[in-house]
């Protein structure tokens, strides 16, 4: 978490401090599982002469091509009289939790299609609920039959034509899904990719409001199907219009100033 700029030495340990842009006991880890004391000074190793007298004899190898390095290394370093200097990993010698936490948690390179879900107007039930589609967590029949649960049957409820009810089958191949994509002009295209098939929609649609349209259909596909399978309601593109519809309106108290007008024209095409 912080680092060293050696001046003396004797406030960093040899092996287990950041000095020179490395961690030594990584850097050198054989070399390392040779050491005599693991909780060396960087003082007491410089002065410690020949640096051998630190290592248990004989070394490996390995060991020995890293004590040549090593012992290069610190031969070329020149310590003075003041005080190390110590500075936390991000630069400065000032503590923030902020930075700690950013610098513990590491950084992992995510999709734009989170961004663009969760700066979404839709309502947080819609956004959690778009975030288990994305992610392969929404209980589809394939999701439970991998969860090893017993079911009569693992095929689309809604098509009923023999194909297993995954998440790209239920949201973009099955007729019914197709048909309410139609909806609003967009043709997904056929790709185990999810995040392609969002990027597509998003090249479709060409709207600011492409994701909130997008999650919304989505949901419509859901409701629909839940109906069907729980309530017995058989699904038709009137009824998921209608829904959509719904959503839509309500989406009209979130949505900021910039788009309404945007989402007004969506809500006057379905009439």
């Amino acid at each position: 978490m912080a680092s060293v700029s050696l001046q003396d030495g004797s406030t960093c340990y040899f092996w287990t401090d950041l000095w020179d842009g490395q961690v030594h006991s990584q850097s050198y880890s054989e070399l390392f599982s040779f050491a005599k004391n693991k909780r060396v000074t960087f003082n007491k190793e410089f002065h410690t002469e020949p640096l051998h007298l630190l290592f248990h004899l004989p070394l490996s190898v390995e060991a020995y091509n890293q004590f040549l390095l090593l012992e290069n290394k610190v031969d070329n370093f020149q310590l003075t009289a003041d005080k190390d200097w110590w500075t936390y990993i991000w630069g400065t010698s000032q503590f923030s939790s902020q930075k700690a936490y950013r610098h513990l948690l590491g950084h992992a390179d995510t999709h734009p299609v989170f961004r663009w879900l969760w700066k979404s107007c839709c309502q947080n039930k819609h956004k959690v609920f778009f975030w288990l589609l994305i992610i392969d967590r929404l209980n589809t029949r394939n999701i439970l039959r991998r969860k090893n649960m017993a079911l009569p049957s693992y095929d689309c409820a809604i098509c009923n034509n023999g194909t297993e009810e995954t998440l790209q089958h239920l949201f973009f191949q099955c007729p019914l899904a197709l048909a309410c994509w139609n909806l609003l002009q967009v043709t997904p295209m056929d790709s185990d990719s999810f995040f392609e098939t969002i990027e597509n929609i998003k090249s479709q649609l060409s709207s600011s409001i492409f994701m909130s349209l997008s999650i919304l259909l989505c949901w419509t596909i859901w409701t629909a199907r839940n109906d069907l399978i729980f309530q017995g309601i058989q699904p038709s593109l009137g009824q998921c219009r209608a829904t959509f519809k719904k959503e839509l309106s309500l989406l009209m108290h979130r949505v900021k100033a910039k788009h309404k007008p945007q989402l007004e024209e969506w809500i006057s095409y379905f009439g």
